[in-house]
């Protein structure tokens, strides 16, 4: 199977879950629910912001902001194909970030904002609530950087 139609396996299913998760927060969750005690627990919440809530209540501006990044990492994502730069190690991460930002995308496209569940911290010192879609997003970006050294140690191995 060809690199370009692999990639929409992590893609598809980043996607899927984001949004099943997201709809089941939006209809489960009414008050935060401890899940490792205080540590980690499930809180509803909402993002009109980008990441971590920046430029929370810009209208339309992380809407923008976001498909102006999607579309980059898609234009990037077919020049790679079809330069054969991008191997088939980086299939999967490379699913997960479209997948996760596609996702958030959709869910800003219906109200303006991102629905967010996942809530991590101690007492009053808590990182700013995300969902399955961030999380893909930052796990796919750290896979790409631990491949791309060794990626880039094979090319120079077989050019020597």
């Amino acid at each position: 199977m060809k690199i370009g139609l692999r990639i929409f396996i992590p893609l598809m299913i980043s996607l899927l879950l984001d949004g099943l998760t997201k709809v089941w927060a939006e209809q489960a969750l009414s008050s935060p629910t401890p899940i490792l005690g205080n540590f980690f627990r499930l809180s509803l919440g909402h993002n009109t912001g980008v990441a971590f809530g920046l430029f929370a209540n810009g209208g339309i501006f992380p809407l923008i902001v976001t498909g102006v990044m999607i579309a980059f990492l898609a234009a990037w994502l077919i020049y790679s194909i079809h330069s054969g730069d991008l191997t088939a190690i980086a299939v999967w991460p490379v699913g997960l970030i479209l997948g996760g930002a596609v996702g958030n995308f959709a869910d800003r496209m219906v109200d303006g904002r991102v629905t967010d569940f996942l809530d991590f911290g101690l007492g009053t010192a808590r990182w700013p609530t995300f969902n399955l879609a961030d999380s893909f997003i930052v796990v796919g970006a750290l896979l790409l950087l631990l491949i791309i050294p060794k990626v880039k140690s094979n090319e120079k191995e077989q050019t020597a």
